[in-house]
């Protein structure tokens, strides 16, 4: 996150250190202490103290009324769970890794999709902020996702079931699955602002293959600590059998 921030949780400090090199060198390997396991039902993951990215994590999905489990898994895939300063991918013409995504959800703003817009429009935040802040770019990822769901006719988790959507592992297989189809942009893609034959490279709108890498965090769980130290735990959530082989996880 860059300086400019006012996030006041501990990766405020730490994300200007991550510069382009360094940042997309780690969401390759997957080096910022994450990794995936079989199952984290039993591990000693889960009696880690509550960190300030789990909760952010937790308010946003409540607030939209979307998975938390689902959101992490992005984090996961996206940034392996660290907010990366805005020049960490900053839109290049002809630059292979200069996409212009944005922060922990991978907001997006190029020539063919502007997620990033649309995530402002729907909460009301500047996109300078989406960009540099990470409570409210979880907050536009959020929003994202529930609007998704929504182009594609399909309801969210709110009101009565608000509290279920903060809580990790409420899903049924074929809820996670439904979920899942609302990440890759089926039926929203130009709601989204991104072009049918040009999907976001990764976030909401992101197609199939990134919905795949999303639906297997899922299903394989993971955890571990960020740069800053917070402790993260994505518990391993069901997702429907014809999903993932839709989808290609084996």
């Amino acid at each position: 996150m860059s300086s400019r921030s006012s996030d006041p949780t501990p990766a405020a400090s730490a994300d200007h250190a991550i510069d382009r090199r360094a940042f997309l060198k780690m969401a390759a390997a997957g080096t910022a202490g994450a990794m995936l396991a079989g199952s984290l039902g039993s591990s000693s993951a889960l009696a880690q103290p509550e960190s300030s990215l789990m909760r952010e994590f937790e308010e946003a999905a409540k607030e939209f009324g979307v998975p938390v489990g689902l959101l992490i898994a992005m984090g996961y895939v996206n940034t392996r769970w660290e907010m990366p300063p805005p020049s960490a991918s900053e839109y290049e013409e002809g630059s292979l890794h200069g996409w212009g995504g944005y922060g922990i959800m991978a907001l997006v703003k190029n020539p063919s999709s502007d997620t990033l817009g649309e995530a402002s429009r729907l909460t009301g935040i500047s996109e300078q902020k989406l960009k540099t802040e990470r409570r409210s770019n979880i907050r536009g990822g959020a929003a994202l996702l529930a609007e998704a769901r929504k182009k594609q006719g399909r309801p969210v988790l709110r009101d009565t079931a608000r509290e279920r959507a903060g809580q990790q592992g409420t899903l049924n297989r074929e809820e996670a699955g439904s979920w899942v189809d609302a990440v890759s942009g089926q039926g929203a893609l130009v709601a989204l602002g991104a072009r049918k034959d040009t999907p976001a490279a990764a976030g909401v709108g992101g197609g199939s293959i990134y919905a795949g890498q999303v639906a297997e965090a899922m299903s394989r769980g993971a955890a571990g600590r960020n740069r800053a130290g917070e402790q993260v735990t994505l518990r391993a959530q069901g997702v429907a059998a014809e999903v993932l082989s839709r989808l290609g996880v084996g």
